[in-house]
């Protein structure tokens, strides 16, 4: 009898295990376009006013999600028009992004912070199962926060809705392509230093972790499936951008993506509505000041128009 209920939980057990895998395995298309709903509130919970307005707004969506937005935009009034480049860059930059771009001449720039309020990198999640679930919540409702911040954001009578561009950066690629693949109001679509094949870009992440190649292989392909990994590929939201325009800003010496995940989104710059361009030095960062100078003069010189040679 007891050998019995053993057999039955275990049969149980092996059956949630295995409908949660399938879970996992489902990409989430229809997920973020539900997701998102419509905006249905917003709050502005910081304001100053110089030479440029800046603002950061708190919006909340039919579906009950919310994000924390800020925009920079010049002061000019409400009935100018501008067009608008949505920013979205790694969590430690979050909406704060916008910093980076100094005085916005002649273009109103938005950012987002991720959906995901824990301490532990939002970047690091192959390290520790502790806080799985908020991790996988975070990615799942990034390109849905996309989504809302821009159904407000061209309700704004500043916003050229003519031209709406998305610009990922280093780990807001993969959220990015996804976004502007689902989103046809984002006209144009950035991914600036990212990978297009992520297992080899998180292997490349988890190299100080786990020193044996084999062990980080398979760490890293289950960490990707925990995190609803077929879901974001880039190689495969790219295609879906298409007729619109995609740029593909890669860094000469990238010290964070590899050359093997590079190759992927090198190889979808083939495409006739692709554009690829190199950029000196390494990686973006923070504290990087010349390699943000070279990707802000970039989209700056795109989308005013001076493309220089």
């Amino acid at each position: 009898m007891i050998r019995r209920i053993i057999l039955v939980l275990a049969a149980l057990l092996l059956a949630v295990i295995c409908g949660y895998c399938v879970e996992l395995a489902i990409p989430k298309h229809d997920y973020f376009v539900e997701r998102a709903g419509l905006p249905v509130k917003y709050a502005v919970i910081d304001t100053s006013e110089s030479v440029a307005t800046d603002q950061v707004v708190r919006l909340e969506s039919s579906t009950g999600l919310r994000v924390d937005l800020r925009i920079l935009r010049p002061a000019y009034g409400e009935d100018h028009r501008f067009p608008l480049v949505f920013v979205l860059a790694g969590r430690r930059a979050g909406k704060d992004a916008v910093e980076l771009v100094g005085e916005p001449a002649g273009i109103a720039y938005a950012a987002i912070d991720y959906p995901y309020d824990q301490d532990r990198p939002l970047d690091a999640f192959w390290t520790s199962a502790a806080g799985l679930y908020s991790v996988q919540q975070a990615f799942l409702d990034t390109p849905p926060a996309v989504l809302l911040a821009i159904s407000w954001l061209v309700q704004q009578p500043w916003v050229d809705t003519e031209r709406v561009e998305l610009v990922g950066v280093s780990l807001g690629v993969p959220f990015a392509a996804t976004a502007g693949a689902l989103d046809e109001r984002i006209t144009r679509v950035w991914l600036m230093h990212g990978g297009g094949d992520n297992l080899s870009w998180v292997m490349h992440l988890a190299r100080d972790e786990i020193e044996n190649e084999t062990l980080r292989y398979l760490a890293s392909r289950l960490a990707l499936f925990a995190v609803y990994g077929n879901s974001f590929d880039t190689r495969h939201w790219i295609l879906q951008i298409a007729p619109r325009p995609l740029i593909i800003v890669a860094a000469r010496e990238d010290d964070l993506v590899p050359r093997a995940s590079q190759e992927s989104m090198i190889e979808a710059a083939r495409g006739e509505h692709v554009e690829l361009i190199w950029t000196e030095g390494r990686h973006v960062g923070l504290r990087r000041q010349e390699e943000v100078e070279q990707l802000l003069e970039i989209i700056s010189s795109r989308v005013l128009g001076s493309v220089p040679e």
